[in-house]
């Protein structure tokens, strides 16, 4: 066995499913702060976390291994609707749970107007956030535009996030995301482009970059089955993409995966990547614990309880026995592995390496003989790159990504 099987790597995620209101486009697993049962889930997902650490610990005593956690995410939703007794019982039950890194990147969601009114209240939020440990703060900031951040439902304004950044910065804060939303209803690309300038003028060490997409069951769906908008055009919204992409390059942003940019350092890669999100990408062993989170273990993918009312009475309650119901779960062949890297790993600049495959420029072809042709075909159009070491997405190769990237599933 080696030193690397015996001291493993793994992160978090925390589903926290409450908002204060949900957003006109959000589909994600989450419901109302005021009316939900905030208390009750918090206890049931501290039990989760007590009992996934329990069963890591069994799992490495039976394998003779360590697994340390350098990452933990705690998204939603809206963490940072709870009260401050209660993240704090979250983040302590995990770190009793489970061996924490002491140079874990640590990340809770924050959306704007959700840390406080008043200065004094925001700052003291802030302040118990770095007491738990709590080193990087990712905000839903979506648009600098007043107008549009009413038409899509948000609570905030972009004076409140020009005050809570100030505040941030000034509770020594130094790893913050910002999130931009563009190719809103009614937004042309200098709009989208005036929304980053303002965010730029903000400093973050981070920008992730999203075009809005029209979600089944939203109310921004339902609004344009009704005709009540114009959705923007496929060729405006990829026009947008890449004056942004243009414009937070000249920033001194890298562009390292699709929608993400992390702003450049001395260092040959800069520490302002998100550690916990590259996980997803280059298939690294993450745990999901919470409602309807997912989690990625020795090769098993698993989802959990989506019920909040199941999963607070089974967890609240105690699962029998020290089960850990889930509701979907899938054991992942060598070939599935393999597949789902090369997906992922093409969302990155860097590309996909065969030799962090574990196979040879040969075996991989080999692997995926159905899909070279066409692959080279992509090649031949400038929008996919294939050399001795892999291949990665031009950034032209980007527009049409998903077609690439299916090729290889």
């Amino acid at each position: 066995m080696s030193v690397n099987d015996q001291c493993r790597k793994t992160g978090i995620y925390i589903h926290i499913p409450f908002c204060v209101r949900k957003c006109n486009y959000c589909a994600f697993l989450s419901f109302d702060a005021e009316s939900s049962p905030r208390r009750e889930y918090t206890e049931a997902l501290i039990r989760e976390i007590q009992l996934r650490g329990e069963a890591l610990r069994q799992r490495d005593t039976e394998q003779g291994r360590t697994t340390t956690v350098d990452t933990v995410y705690i998204g939603g939703g809206t963490p940072s609707v709870l009260d401050i007794s209660q993240m704090r019982d979250i983040v302590h039950a995990v770190r009793s749970s489970f061996r924490i890194d002491e140079d874990a990147e640590i990340t809770l969601e924050a959306n704007p107007g959700t840390l406080g009114i008043r200065d004094g209240v925001t700052l003291a939020k802030l302040q118990a956030y770095r007491y738990m440990g709590i080193n990087r703060l990712s905000m839903g900031v979506q648009s600098m535009d007043n107008d549009r951040l009413h038409f899509m439902g948000r609570i905030h304004t972009a004076e409140n996030v020009a005050r809570e950044m100030k505040l941030i910065r000034q509770k020594g804060f130094d790893n913050v995301n910002l999130d931009l939303m563009f190719s809103i209803p009614g937004e042309s690309t200098e709009d989208a482009l005036d929304d980053l300038r303002k965010i730029l003028d903000l400093r973050p060490e981070h920008i992730s970059c999203y075009s809005l997409q029209l979600e089944e069951g939203t109310p921004f769906y339902e609004m344009a089955e009704r005709g009540e908008f114009e959705e923007v055009s496929d060729e405006e919204d990829r026009a947008t993409y890449h004056r942004i992409c243009a414009m937070l390059r000249d920033a001194g942003y890298e562009h390292y995966e699709i929608s993400n940019f992390a702003r450049v350092t001395d260092s040959e890669v800069s520490p302002y990547r998100s550690r916990h999100n590259s996980r997803y990408w280059d298939m690294s062993d993450y745990i999901g614990l919470g409602l309807g989170a997912s989690g990625f273990v020795d090769g098993v993918r698993y989802r959990n309880i989506d019920d909040i009312e199941e999963y607070i009475r089974v967890f609240g309650g105690g699962p029998e026995g020290g089960t850990i119901p889930i509701l979907e779960e899938h054991v992942n062949t060598e070939f599935d592995t393999i597949s789902e890297a090369v997906f992922t790993g093409l969302r990155r600049r860097e590309g996909v390496r065969y030799h962090d495959l574990g196979l040879t420029e040969a075996e991989f072809w080999e692997r995926f003989s159905d899909a070279r042709q066409e692959a080279e075909e992509y090649s031949g159009r400038g929008l996919l790159i294939i050399d001795r070491e892999g291949l990665r997405l031009t950034e032209e190769g980007i527009d049409i990504s998903n077609g690439i990237m299916s090729l290889f599933v």
